[in-house]
């Protein structure tokens, strides 16, 4: 195989300027990937029992700047509903879904008092006579800047947003329990939510204004109260998320009128239908769009999820292009624009949750070559960006703080303890510092200290922890199919993965039938190797897309090794999310892994050492 040859493969998959340093053989067996989910689920519970304040009755935190001393200095004003209001509703919701996910990975089967006491609160804000969830809507409409705001949001509003979130936590809950009231819960808050949409002629779905928030009758449109910047005038002119919740209802319960209505509303966002959106509207033709990219990918989400349980290709479709045009204002290593176009190159971590659950969505759907964009995303960009307190960072919270009593700064790192396994929610390329002069670092405050931390985005990095770790090995009758080089101990199989560098991995069948193995989808055909206990076999490529390597009648116990040769190779070009920036950036990849970034992070940098370590255990 010649480099040309290579780099004419890897073209179809990565961006730019390509230059292949060298393509290493196949191996026969390789060193165990120090990368590991479980580790990192493990981690994510710490953040999820640290997070909340038993002493507030398990609010949440949402306003994290972990260089700040103190580290949560609340973005609005504390109220009568709560110390950090933008918590409610969002952050709170968000980290329900995953206590549950995470625990699974981890192997640990018992909730605690601390996601008991969130759930208790989440519930609370469900109101009895209508199923919806009610509060102050602080976590939609941020910093309040005129009278008449002010005047309107005194008032606990409903908010579809949250209702849905409840509504997912609901129904897996009520589909791991079995409880029959449970699941009557779940359709009580399905029926809410159906009462809220309207239609048009053809019967297609959608919400007068977007996630706006909702009162006795009349939808909250944020520019007529005076708010008229920032994320919540976007919400009122942008998509609900309400198709996902939708879906996964249906998933946990059988509720087929759930699947009509996402149904209905994916037709309506494939008519455009949704009224008022200006540029925020995603072009049918070419997926594009402007404005805050989490309030898009939210609802692409649900879309494609509903296209990959239905067949629909016309769901699938339309979510991945736009999906794809979120990612070429992207990169190829897991980093997604906040906003599109935006002032600086930062990413939010919720968008990186979202587009991990939209790739592994339409893989599902039939286009498995996107289960390498979720290997890549989960390999660098979360796993680089779960927070921990490593020596680089410590020193540099020193140092920031180096006139500080000493106490203060003891203290405020043994509050940190409480937040590792959380995410860094705007890093860039290769730092975890994206606002170093906004006034300085370890000014207190979410954008003043340095490091952006906020709550809505470490339970969305975990979803895509739960996403990789859940679609590595996937049962379908007596077929197992093998999607990802991911270590991970499945009921059918035992996946031990090579690090990247080697290529490979082994399976242990811990049930007989037909499995299926997955190479990533730039490696070389003609070069790839498969055993069976220990003996060379034959390349029988099968399903979707002829993706995958086929072993038939494998026998319980029955050992399987895949490899595949691993180009190094630079990758160089331009981001496209900051108008009027043209700086190249260059990264130097192993197979699916970045070994460096130049230009190189300035204060705590990402790779080319170990600043994020937790999942190497």
């Amino acid at each position: 195989m010649t480099m040309s040859e290579a780099i004419s493969r890897l073209g179809v998959h990565f961006r730019g300027n390509l230059t292949v340093s060298a393509e290493q053989v196949a191996s026969e067996r390789g060193t165990i990937d120090p990368l590991n989910l479980v580790a990192m689920a493990r981690a994510a519970l710490n953040y999820l029992h640290g997070n909340p304040d038993p002493q507030r009755g398990y609010e949440c935190k949402f306003s994290l700047g972990p260089l700040g001393i103190p580290a949560q200095v609340p973005l609005l004003p504390p109220n009568e509903y709560g110390y950090d209001p933008i918590a409610l509703g969002d952050t709170d919701c968000r980290m329900d879904w995953q206590y549950a996910h995470m625990r699974e990975m981890a192997g640990e089967p018992q909730a605690d008092d601390v996601e008991r006491g969130v759930r208790r609160r989440i519930l609370g804000y469900r109101h009895a006579d209508d199923n919806l969830v009610w509060m102050n809507p602080g976590a939609w409409v941020g910093p309040l800047n005129s009278p008449s705001a002010i005047e309107a949001l005194k008032h606990e509003w409903a908010f579809t947003w949250a209702s849905g979130k409840l509504l997912f936590s609901l129904a897996e809950e009520s589909q791991r329990s079995g409880d029959p009231k449970l699941k009557a819960d779940c359709r009580a808050l399905f029926l809410a939510l159906r009462g809220l949409a309207s239609r048009d002629a053809e019967g297609r779905a959608f919400l007068p204004h977007g996630a706006a928030p909702w009162r006795h009758g009349e939808w909250l449109h944020l520019q007529d109260a005076g708010i008229d910047q920032g994320w919540g005038a976007q919400l009122s002119h942008g998509y609900p998320f309400v198709t996902e919740p939708l879906v996964r209802y249906w998933e946990c319960t059988g509720d087929k009128e759930a699947l009509d209505l996402a149904r209905a509303f994916a037709e309506g966002h494939l008519a455009c239908i949704q009224p008022d959106m200006g540029d925020q509207r995603i072009d049918p033709r070419t997926g594009a769009f402007q404005r805050h990219v989490h309030l898009h990918t939210h609802e692409i989400w649900g879309v494609a999820h509903l296209g990959a349980v239905t067949g629909e290709r016309k769901y699938l479709d339309w979510a991945e292009r736009a999906y794809r045009f979120v990612l070429t204002n992207g990169t190829d290593h897991g980093w997604y624009p906040e906003f599109i176009p935006q002032h600086d190159y930062r990413t939010e971590i919720c968008v990186v949750g979202d587009m991990t659950s939209i790739a592994a969505n339409l893989a599902r759907g039939g286009r498995p070559e996107l289960w390498d964009h979720v290997e890549r995303t989960v390999r660098n960009m979360l796993r680089k960006s779960q927070f921990a307190l490593t020596p680089a960072f410590v020193e540099l919270l020193r140092e920031v703080h180096r006139d500080r009593p000493a106490g203060e700064v003891e203290a405020s790192l043994a509050e940190l303890r409480k937040l590792e396994g959380g995410f860094v929610a705007q890093p860039g390329f290769d730092d975890w510092v994206s606002y170093p002069n906004n006034p300085k670092l370890g000014a207190p405050g979410l954008y003043a200290n340095g490091i952006q931390m906020m709550g809505c985005c470490p339970p969305e990095g975990m979803r895509g922890l739960w996403e990789a770790w859940r679609g590595t090995v996937v049962e379908e009758g007596d077929k197992v199919r093998v999607n990802l080089p991911l270590s991970r101990e499945h009921p059918a199989a035992r996946v031990v993965a090579w690090r990247p560098e080697d290529g490979g991995y082994e399976i242990t069948a811990l049930k007989a039938g037909q499995f299926l193995l997955r190479p990533p989808a730039w490696a070389d055909r003609q070069s790839v190797t498969l055993a069976r206990n220990g003996a060379s076999a034959p390349l029988e490529w099968g399903g979707p897309q002829d993706a995958y390597l086929r072993c038939r009648d494998v026998a319980r116990g029955e050992v399987l090794r895949l490899s595949w040769p691993v180009p190094s190779f630079t990758q160089t070009f331009t981001p496209t999310s900051v108008a009027n920036r043209s700086e190249p950036v260059s990264f130097e990849w192993v197979g699916q892994q970045v070994t460096a970034v130049r230009p190189k992070g300035t204060y705590l940098p990402m790779f080319g050492c170990h600043q994020a370590g937790v999942s190497e255990e």
